[in-house]
């Protein structure tokens, strides 16, 4: 008996494992015939390095001037997940997003961490403006989380870029996207502390305390 609930406890792990899509787009946002379509492309998922983790994190999007909004997660529990197409050693895994919109002005205006037992993101909504048209996809980099401590409801996201990798895996999973082309966002640093360029100005304390050195 016990054998048996342990085989189907397996079975029911491999087949969620890959189920949860990495986005959410509200219908407004949704492209259309008549719009045409600009593809959002990037990465979200685990730090290496990180001691702690969330279960999800999330990025919010939105249209200026709205408050309609699309999302792009990683999940990753035994039960449920997103698809790891991102893997590296220590904890590092990633979810590839590529997000169908309707062309238009932008925004990253919030994130979202959920540990299971608390739920964090930030009070106050920041923006990260983008300035999206049809017939482009743009790539705005690759979105680490980690926590800081095993209690703890703090998170952020180290940001970097990962253009010819991503490129690459988008390529083979989403063959009719065009080419990515890098969106600058040098208003990044309204986001902090929820996220940090990961090379940037004070980096190293943020990953210090990530990895649990600090």
């Amino acid at each position: 008996m016990i054998r048996f609930f342990a085989v189907l406890t397996l079975l029911l792990g491999l087949s969620g494992c890959y189920s949860l899509s990495p986005t959410q787009i509200d219908d407004e946002l949704a492209p259309t015939a008549e719009s045409g379509t600009a593809y959002l492309v990037g990465v979200v998922g685990i730090w290496p390095k990180s001691a702690y983790t969330a279960q999800e994190q999330m990025l919010l999007i939105r249209k200026r001037g709205s408050d309609e909004f699309a999302s792009a997660r990683l999940h990753n529990e035994f039960y449920a997940r997103t698809a790891r197409d991102v893997r590296e050693t220590g904890r590092g895994i990633g979810t590839l997003f590529v997000m169908p919109l309707k062309p238009g002005r932008y925004e990253i205006y919030n994130v979202r961490f959920d540990r299971g037992r608390s739920v964090s993101w930030s009070r106050e909504d920041f923006t990260i403006g983008m300035q999206l048209e049809a017939g482009k996809a743009y790539y705005i980099g690759d979105f680490r989380a980690g926590c800081v401590s095993p209690s703890d409801s703090t998170c952020l996201f180290l940001h970097s870029d990962h253009l010819e990798r991503d490129a690459a895996l988008v390529r083979a999973q989403y063959p009719q996207v065009p080419g990515l082309q890098r969106l600058d966002m040098p208003n990044l640093y309204t986001a902090t502390p929820f996220i940090r360029e990961e090379n940037g100005t004070s980096a190293s304390v943020y990953k210090a305390m990530l990895s649990g050195k600090l």
